[in-house]
Parts: structure tokens; sequence; C-alpha cells
């Protein structure tokens, strides 16, 4: 039996928890959170401990694995902590905010003998994951083009992800789904070139990049945490090859969790042939992205989203913001 501790009390932090209390062979420990306000709730309501801090929890358990679904700048904090309790680390995206401090949270981990991943569950969205074979798999033919959209209105559960020092607004926290779905299949770009809008706060919230690889495949990704008006949560990917069309669209409530009102999957083959409609096995993806993690961990293996390829993906996100800020295209 794994014992788990979830650092935070947010909307993520309550998915993990749901997550985790339906995987066969861990337990939820219990909630980490300086502020009991919310945490305290959370811990009644889910049957476990709160402490307000990670050592407090260490003292007061047995903690095997520190689950982290505390605001972006806090992630090094708590990562370097539970490294040194000699805990695994699972950290929600985004990472951190720069590969000074992502190599301190994976110098930790290694330092300690823990494991560590980064929990981007986009990699288990279930169309996502048909999407990645058609691609890996040779059946979109040589790809040509791709265009990725995830649209939403500001978070209602918090206040935090205006503000640059702590989200990094949707550059960080939303961008990054998209770019590490690209950059897990298509390696690293050549060039990356971005235009968006900046709040007043200093948050780049909106934001479209494009991507070259030097295979030739070509990648447009918009972003907005900051949609105005009653704007829906929007997903869809549309990838072109000499095969076909791929096309995924979806449109939910103000939040993701708030349901599917429109959604469809489509195969569009090259020449005569009719459009099919696909479809994609249902999978819980924070479950899923968990289950992956712990697996790990009991195999003694490196966990499938590896650091390389999120210390890529931190990579990129810096070069968009560099073009951003500097209105030019950024090689990589």
């Amino acid at each position: 039996m794994q014992n788990i501790v979830i650092v935070g009390s947010g909307f993520i932090a309550r998915q993990h928890a749901q997550a985790i209390q339906e995987e066969p062979g861990v337990r939820l420990a219990a909630f980490v959170n300086p502020n009991p306000k919310n945490a305290g709730k959370l811990a009644e309501e889910f049957g476990c401990a709160y402490y307000p801090g990670l050592r407090e929890a260490a003292a007061g358990t047995r903690v095997d694995v520190v689950d982290i679904c505390a605001p972006t700048h806090l992630h090094e904090q708590y990562a370097v902590e539970a490294a040194g309790l000699k805990c695994h680390v699972l950290c929600e995206k985004p990472v951190t905010f720069t590969l000074e401090s992502f190599d301190r949270m994976v110098s930790a981990c290694r330092e300690n003998g823990v494991a560590f991943m980064v929990a981007q569950a986009a990699r288990w969205w279930p169309e996502f994951v048909v999407i990645q074979d058609y691609l890996q798999q040779g059946r979109l033919g040589e790809p040509r083009m791709i265009y990725e959209k995830r649209l939403c209105q500001l978070p209602p559960w918090s206040t935090w992800h205006r503000d640059p020092k702590k989200s990094g607004g949707g550059l960080y926290d939303l961008n990054i789904h998209d770019i590490d779905f690209l950059a897990s299949i298509l390696g690293r770009p050549e060039q990356v070139y971005a235009v968006g809008h900046k709040t007043p706060e200093g948050c780049w919230m909106h934001v479209a990049t494009s991507l070259t690889w030097a295979s030739g495949v070509r990648a447009v990704v918009e972003t907005c945490l900051d949609m105005p008006g009653p704007w829906p949560f929007s997903i869809e990917l549309r990838a072109t090859g000499s095969k076909g069309t791929l096309h995924y669209n979806l449109q939910a409530g103000v939040n993701i969790a708030d349901g599917q009102s429109n959604s469809n999957f489509t195969w569009y083959p090259a020449g005569e042939a009719q459009p099919q409609e696909l479809t994609a096995p249902p999978v819980d993806m924070f479950r899923a992205e968990i289950r992956e993690f712990l697996d790990a961990v009991r195999e003694g293996r490196e966990p499938s989203v590896t650091v390389a390829e999120n210390r890529l993906v931190l990579e990129i996100v810096l070069a968009t913001l560099r073009s951003l800020e500097e209105g030019r295209a950024v090689a990589l």
C-alpha cells in the first residue's frame, strides 16, 4: 500500500484525490496546505488527515508519494522538500518557470533516489491518445500541418492565475498541454514565432504560436486562459497529412468538468472515401496519469512523461516567451 499526500486544496487537488481513491493499492493519507480553510474541508470530505506542512505530514503518517497540486510558484519548494523526505514526487503542470528551477527539482529527486514526473494529463485524453496513434503509426501519412486550440474563461476557483509570478498566465498554464503533446510526438522544433495579448498585470493570456520542425511539419497552437464573455471551454485539433485530415472538436461548459455539450471526432480520408466518425475508449485522464506514475515507482523505471521531454517543453515555452517579448522568430 502506497500512501499519498496531496499538496494543495483547489480544483486539481480534488480531481487527483478522486482518482487516487479509485486506484487499488494506494491510500490518500492527507492534504497539505498552510491555510486550513479549504484543505481541512477536503480532508474531512475524503476521510483523511490534514497538515499545514510536509514535515508535519511526514511526522504524523507514512508518506511514500507527494502529489503537488499547489500554484506553480510553489512547485520547486515542495518538490525539493518532498525529495529531501525521500518521497516520490508527482508535480502538476506547468512544472515551474525556468530551466534553472526545473534542474534543481530534478537534481533533488535524483540525489535522494526518488521518482519524479510532471502530470501532463492531456497525454491520456482519450481522443489525443487516438490522434497520437495516427501520427506515430503513419496512419495520417506524411504530416503537413497541425492546428491546436485550447480556449477558456479564467478559472473561477482562483485569482492567482492573473499573477505572472504565480501562474505565468495562459502561456504556461494552458498552452503547455498542447506544446507537450506535439513535442512528445515530433521532438524538438527548429523555430517558434508567437504573437499574443499581454494583460496589464504582465501575463501573456492569449497566445498564437507557429512551430516548425526539420521534418517539414508545421503547427499552430492557439491558447487563451481569459476569454471574455461566456465562452465555453473548448479544444480543437486538426491534423492534415498525405492520407487525409483528422479533426477533433470539443465544447464543454465554463469548466472542462462541466460536461461535453458538443463534441465530434472525424477522419477525412484522402480521395473519394467517406468521412469516418471516430470513437475513443473512455479514460479518466487523471487516474491514468497517476497510475502510470505509481506503476513506474513500483517497477523502478522512469515514468513515460520523461525528465528530458519536460525540459524540452519548458525550453519551447521559454522560446515562445522570448518571441512574444521581442517580436521575432526564435530558434531552438
